[in-house]
């Protein structure tokens, strides 16, 4: 399996429970480091097939995900946005002219 760095958005209405959406994902496989509850943020990492089941948890409105890093430095690469259920969708995130 190969884990990836993570970050679960929890939508507004569900900020007052973003401690109990975080144990669900806890539960659930998510490696959990940091909350922003302010932002409705979890930060961690997860294993690839665990992201539909944390997609969805309940309050979850979406996952980015950043794999590794580059040997330049901070670059973000390619993530990946879980959307409903298991449909992955890959963007760019480098600007064009990289």
């Amino acid at each position: 399996m190969s884990r990836v760095d993570v970050t679960i958005a929890v939508g507004r209405d569900s900020r007052d429970r973003i401690y109990e959406v975080a144990a669900i994902c806890r539960a659930l496989g998510f490696g959990h480091t940091s909350t922003h509850s302010d932002l409705g943020v979890l930060i961690g990492s997860a294993d690839l097939d665990d992201l539909p089941s944390l997609r969805a948890v309940p309050g979850v409105i979406g996952i980015e995900m950043v794999e590794g890093g580059t040997s330049r430095g901070a670059r973000r690469s390619p993530s990946v946005s879980v959307r409903s259920g298991a449909s992955l969708r890959v963007r760019n995130a480098l600007p064009p002219e990289f």
